[in-house]
């Protein structure tokens, strides 16, 4: 078992800032979310240099509308081509979003029979991600395959892996643990994304929610579930200062590595 950080948590810093506070905080490895800077193609070198730090375990397609990657599609094939250069061997990706009218992306999604073969190289496992409902009063579902029960037949199907976001499930009131034991049964489950929800707002601080993520921790160190854990926050939730960022970064590594048996 690897416990990474999202560099999605601290993204308005230099990224070699987040991989040193993750060092530091005594995460094993991060889990790289690409975003706007990923625009300029001589940002892959300073992530490379980060790799001296810590090792990327796993990759965030872009979820956002990237000007210099094109469309959804060869953003995510893109990606696969990042995960080659950075020695990853885990990319993560969201279904396609209705509400968003990512049409063309839909019909290249449907397409696909086996992700795997087409895409994972043999050494390169490609996961896609439970999404949440949005909104406050009205909740709603904005990708397709917002169930994941829906989301766990269609990847068995199609050959993919998957990553369980705790908070996105937390949305539509659904138990985590019961959540957690379908996606663990696929064998197929890859990374579990830890943070907390209440109140209508998401990636939350453990404890500043209401799922019950100690009673999910224990499951997971029972059954034996090995695979990676990412912390992903919020950047709201995280202090300002360096020394307070690392002391609660470290606080909830602790924290998961505790429940963990680590």
């Amino acid at each position: 078992m690897k416990i990474l950080f999202s560099t999605g948590c601290l993204f308005y810093l230099p990224i070699k800032d987040i991989f040193s506070l993750a060092k530091e905080a005594g995460f094993e490895g991060c889990d790289l979310v690409i975003d706007d800077n990923f625009n300029d193609d001589r940002y892959i070198d300073t992530v490379i240099a980060c790799l001296e730090i810590l090792p990327v375990d796993s990759i965030h397609a872009p979820f956002i509308k990237m000007s210099a990657w094109g469309s959804k599609t060869h953003a995510f094939i893109r990606t696969i081509e990042l995960a080659k250069i950075l020695g990853t061997k885990l990319i993560n990706f969201h279904p396609p979003s209705w509400f968003s009218m990512e049409i063309n992306f839909f019909k290249w999604f449907k397409k696909i029979k086996d992700f795997q073969r087409e895409f994972g190289y043999e050494d390169i496992l490609i996961s896609i991600e439970n999404m949440p409902l949005v909104g406050k009063r009205l909740m709603l579902a904005p990708y397709i395959l917002n169930d994941y029960e829906d989301l766990i037949d269609f990847g068995v199907e199609r050959n993919l892996y998957f990553t369980f976001d705790i908070t996105h499930l937390g949305t539509f009131g659904s138990d985590i643990v019961v959540a957690f034991l379908n996606f663990f049964k696929t064998e197929r489950l890859k990374n579990v994304h830890v943070s907390d929800y209440g109140a209508f707002k998401s990636h939350l601080l453990i404890g500043r929610g209401e799922l019950p993520i100690v009673k999910l921790l224990n499951t997971m160190r029972r059954l034996g579930y090995d695979e990676m854990i990412t912390l992903e926050l919020s950047p709201y939730e995280l202090p300002r200062t360096r020394e307070w960022l690392v002391k609660v970064m470290s606080y909830e590594l602790s924290f998961l590595k505790m429940h963990l048996g680590r």
